[in-house]
């Protein structure tokens, strides 16, 4: 009963997480446009240290890090904040925003390789077949996009392909850290340290921006990045970190294109295209594969 009630938990997890994430492309196009993404950086991660901090103190836990680990977290941030947001908000200018969406859908190959030579985890058949599944379906999904990919978005897809690779070692890094320190306390302290680390650039940049162009939209979008993905998301990412294989909870990446799908077709009467619904059945079966059969695992020792 208690197994039952912790994969219902995790399961529950993973769908408001995807949906969080699912919104970011979306977000992140609408407000790029008009704004820095510098100046979109800046505010989404105050915004998002606000957040934890307010959640973190609701639910009256305490942090005290050990001078080991200064180092491992700061790493953990820059990777988090300053390279991987800045990469993806600046490559989302040069870049449609379906291919975000595909090269995100490679997370979990690179964070199994990553974890692979780390230790932290064996390169399991089941692992492997539930990563070319999700893979296999973003790609029907995206099929007639695919070939969109052409010299005037190589700079963007290269920014964007940079952010895939951070925010994986930033998964793979983080299964140690969470374990020991607990998802929400972890996720707090690096958001924060990446907060710092940008301030000084992020904040020249605020001051220059033009806030004449700046729309109510745009607000919306800029809470959005700040307080449900960066915030809510990035938490759930790791509470699911702290619960499963960094592989297992990677493959959540290639559940947000269906979701996106399914957002058009709820908010804007879209209707999903053949390709769309057996994409998003593939990927669907991948995150099953990946969870039911390998089921949880908390220790590092009991992954290898």
């Amino acid at each position: 009963m208690n197994r039952f009630f912790e994969k219902y938990k995790i399961f529950n997890a993973i769908i408001l997480m995807s949906i969080t994430f699912a919104f970011a492309p979306i977000a992140a196009k609408d407000i790029v446009m008009t704004v820095s993404p510098f100046t979109v950086a800046f505010y989404r991660f105050i915004l998002t240290s606000i957040t934890l901090y307010i959640i973190l103190k609701i639910s009256g836990r305490t942090i005290q890090i050990e001078k080991i680990d200064y180092w491992r977290f700061i790493t953990l941030a820059l990777l988090a904040v300053p390279i991987n947001q800045i990469t993806f908000l600046i490559g989302m200018q040069y870049t449609p925003a379906s291919h975000p969406a595909m090269l995100y859908a490679t997370t979990p190959a690179w964070v199994l390789i990553l974890t692979v030579y780390l230790g932290v985890e064996k390169a399991r058949w089941w692992k492997w077949v539930g990563i070319f599944l999700a893979i296999v379906g973003v790609f029907i999904l995206f099929y007639g996009e695919i070939l969109s990919f052409r010299k005037d978005t190589l700079l963007g897809d290269i920014l964007i392909l940079f952010a895939v690779i951070s925010w994986s070692l930033y998964t793979a890094l983080g299964k140690p850290i969470v374990e020991r320190y607990g998802s929400l306390e972890s996720t707090f302290i690096i958001m924060t340290f990446g907060m710092f680390m940008y301030f000084p650039v992020g904040f020249t940049f605020a001051i220059l921006n033009d806030y004449a162009v700046f729309t109510i939209n745009n607000l919306i979008a800029l809470l959005t990045l700040g307080i449900f993905v960066s915030g809510i998301g990035s938490y759930l990412w790791y509470w699911l970190l702290e619960r499963i294989r960094p592989s297992q909870v990677a493959i959540m990446s290639c559940a947000q294109p269906p979701l996106v799908a399914f957002i058009e077709w709820m908010v804007y009467g879209l209707s999903p295209t053949t390709n769309v619904i057996i994409g998003s059945i593939i990927i669907v079966s991948s995150v099953f594969i990946m969870i039911g059969y390998g089921g949880e695992k908390r220790s590092i020792s009991s992954t290898k």
